[in-house]
């Protein structure tokens, strides 16, 4: 009888203890899990609004150079008399200092007079582009747009084919029948030209081509996450897209080359390009799970055109929930352990006595 009270008690102990243990390792590992996670995503926001701020650094800075440079006496001189040999060599120059892909002078109808990149190429009306307009109107101009494979390929043959990218299928894309991207992305600015009364003689406009173009990516990788690695793996990426398509990116494939063509996943897609809002969760980059953070890219003219990236490595994340599960699991088993072996020597004595 003795025998089968104290091994009742054990299991009723023991079946406590477990019930408890379980109830606490659930409770605990959503806990571990939802905490994690907000960490990672508050990150995440914060390396967002960093990528913001280096996308509009980028635009600022073409804006100060075009600035600048339409103010100067020599080129309004050179505009007015429609002779630009006194200055091409020195904005030539100038593109190459500053990284300009492209620097174009217009006259007041909007008539190309010289294309710095490609000086064939002009005499075209560019009334209709947004920045030439808004400039014409003595506005100061700068930001986004896209242009698509005519209009760069008056660019120059050099910009078409940098811009060009081949789509390339990844799991969990929108699937789309769009083989190859022929449009290019570009920061630009415009500046009116005006005279010594103030009236209007042209405008000068000029940016880059981000295209290929991986100096803001990988300045926001520098700045965020500089060059941290967790299995040989970079933690953090950011990517500039074009509509769903990767155009600039640090992103890796599993080649080892950077991951232009590759599309965003179907939910993102439709999250941020379909409804224009920002998508701060996990989502699918290529070859692996990141925890992300989206927002869109809007041209001039207000339109939805591209999307900014960043986002770091979920399994790093993933290992470090299992280590504090494991560990809290390891100290939870120890205590359980430990209070049924006191409760089973309590029980014990207890018996003992009343016997």
């Amino acid at each position: 009888m003795k025998i089968f009270t104290k091994t009742q008690l054990a299991l009723i102990f023991l079946a406590v203890a477990c019930l408890i243990g379980v109830v606490t390792s659930i409770i605990v590992n959503s806990l571990i899990t939802n905490q994690i996670i907000f960490e990672a995503q508050e990150r995440v926001k914060e390396d967002l609004n960093t990528a913001r701020w280096v996308y509009a650094s980028k635009i600022r800075d073409i804006d100060r150079t075009i600035h600048w440079t339409s103010i100067r006496h020599v080129l309004k001189k050179g505009l007015k008399e429609k002779n630009i040999s006194p200055i091409r060599n020195e904005l030539e120059r100038l593109m190459a200092e500053e990284g300009l892909d492209f620097l174009t002078l217009v006259d007041r109808l909007g008539t190309v007079v010289f294309r710095f990149h490609n000086p064939p190429a002009s005499g075209d009306n560019l009334l209709n582009d947004p920045f030439i307009k808004s400039a014409l109107e003595k506005k100061e101009i700068s930001g986004t747009q896209v242009l698509s494979g005519d209009e760069l390929s008056k660019e120059g043959r050099s910009l078409t084919q940098k811009a060009a990218i081949q789509s390339i299928p990844v799991p969990k894309e929108k699937p789309i029948r769009k083989i190859e991207e022929t449009s290019g992305m570009v920061l630009k600015s415009a500046h009116p030209i005006l005279d010594f009364n103030g009236e209007i003689l042209g405008v000068l406009t000029g940016g880059v081509l981000l295209n290929r173009n991986y100096e803001i990516v990988d300045r926001i990788k520098n700045i965020v996450f500089k060059d941290a690695k967790y299995k040989g793996k970079e933690i953090g990426t950011a990517t500039i897209f074009l509509g769903d398509l990767r155009i600039s990116t640090n992103v890796i494939d599993k080649e080892g080359n950077r991951a232009i063509g590759t599309r965003a996943s179907r939910e993102v897609y439709e999250h941020v390009l379909g409804k224009g809002l920002p998508w701060i969760q996990r989502a699918f980059v290529v070859d692996d799970w990141y925890i992300t953070a989206y927002e869109p890219i809007r041209d001039v003219q207000d339109k939805i055109v591209g999307m900014l990236y960043v986002g770091m490595l979920e399994s790093k994340y993933a290992l470090m929930k299992e280590k504090l599960i494991l560990l809290f699991f390891f100290f939870s088993m120890s205590g359980m352990l430990i209070a049924l072996t006191v409760s089973f020597i309590l029980s014990y004595m207890m018996l003992k006595k009343r016997v």
